[in-house]
């Protein structure tokens, strides 16, 4: 199990760990993916640069504040993390933003305005908590955080998406689901499938936050071990 510690050593472990599963699961975004997490009581937060998902490792994470001011640590750092801050700045329920480029969510992104739809159970969780962007070349990055709104999950034109949520935790199974969703969605659609009844997609979403994202969370969290060793000889 995860160390019971939620100080900020233990959180930039957490966020490495993050990374490490999004990439088993088939979420790595080359260099240019990001996962953050707020600094409590601070206007700051912890962040990941310019590596592949399972490069992370704890000394690799550094500490920004609002203004993308390196804190504390080493950090060669994609200037798009200025919407990471101004998504903190204007949502203080989010303490943890991933962004990724995984395949088919990025496929699905390339559909104008289109969103996630209700294919498989797994999708619940994005059930009206999604947004679209589409950049035109001339929009500032953080204009995404405004696209985001008050949702969980914004989808970025030809480009992938943005997972916003309470925890590093459920940031990470969001994302991971995300993918997933956008492919059940795309096969689907292409095989004349159809979406799950309202009511169930209702029900559904509840249980699978309740009970789904935590342990979904430890069960890949566990398989950590196995796989990637030298995270925890850190």
């Amino acid at each position: 199990m995860r160390p019971a510690a939620r100080d900020d050593d233990d959180l930039r472990f957490r966020i490495a760990a993050a990374r490490r599963m999004l990439y088993r699961e088939g979420c790595d975004s080359n260099i240019g993916g990001h996962v953050s997490a707020r600094v409590a009581n601070e206007d700051a937060f912890w962040a990941t640069g310019f590596e592949y998902f399972d490069q992370t490792t704890p000394e690799r994470i550094a500490k920004l504040d609002f203004s993308l001011r390196v804190v504390s640590g080493e950090l060669a750092f994609s200037p798009a993390l200025n919407f990471h801050a101004r998504i903190y700045e204007l949502r203080p329920d989010v303490n943890a933003i991933v962004h990724l480029h995984s395949h088919y969510l990025s496929v699905l992104s390339s559909r104008e305005g289109r969103m996630i739809g209700m294919y498989n159970v797994g999708s619940v969780l994005f059930h009206g908590d999604q947004a679209t962007y589409a950049d035109d070349g001339h929009k500032a990055h953080v204009s995404v955080a405004d696209a985001l709104g008050d949702k969980r999950l914004v989808i970025i034109k030809n480009h992938g998406g943005i997972v916003a949520s309470q925890s590093l935790e459920s940031a990470t199974v969001e994302a991971l689901m995300a993918e997933q969703a956008a492919r059940y969605h795309l096969e689907c659609e292409a095989s004349g499938g159809t979406e799950i009844a309202r009511d169930e997609v209702v029900a559904g979403r509840e249980m699978y936050f309740k009970h789904f994202i935590p342990n979904m969370w430890e069960a890949n969290f566990e398989r950590l071990r196995r796989s990637d060793p030298d995270l925890f000889a850190t």
